[in-house]
């Protein structure tokens, strides 16, 4: 199978299973290699993505990372403002006045 990877971190980018060696030669540079064999078999892990590794030049292994938190969108964080309830809106402004007032004296 052709493969291609990152060159400082071994990590594949993508492979091609289909394409024939000799198809393949006109493709083939430092990090796009031909390895025998098979991608290895991948589990389903709940908050995982399976990464490919090139391994020594002549073989590929998985690796479990982590899926990352990604950041809320602007739709996201309005909609989680927007949805408040009452209570919890005016425990907030509840909070920032008390706070306010401690951080100038007037209440102890």
């Amino acid at each position: 199978m052709v493969v291609n990877f990152d060159k400082t971190t071994k990590r594949v980018y993508w492979y091609n299973i289909y394409q024939s060696k000799e198809d393949a030669q006109s493709r083939l540079n430092e990090t796009t290699i031909w390895i025998e064999g098979d991608i290895p078999e991948v589990e389903y892990r709940e908050g995982y993505n399976a990464v490919f590794y090139v391994e020594d030049m002549q073989s590929i292994r998985v690796e479990y990372e982590p899926i990352e938190e990604k950041e809320p969108t602007m739709d996201e964080k309005i909609y989680a403002a927007v949805s408040k309830s009452q209570d919890e809106i005016r425990q907030e402004g509840a909070d920032m006045v008390m706070e306010e007032l401690l951080k100038r004296g007037l209440i102890v």
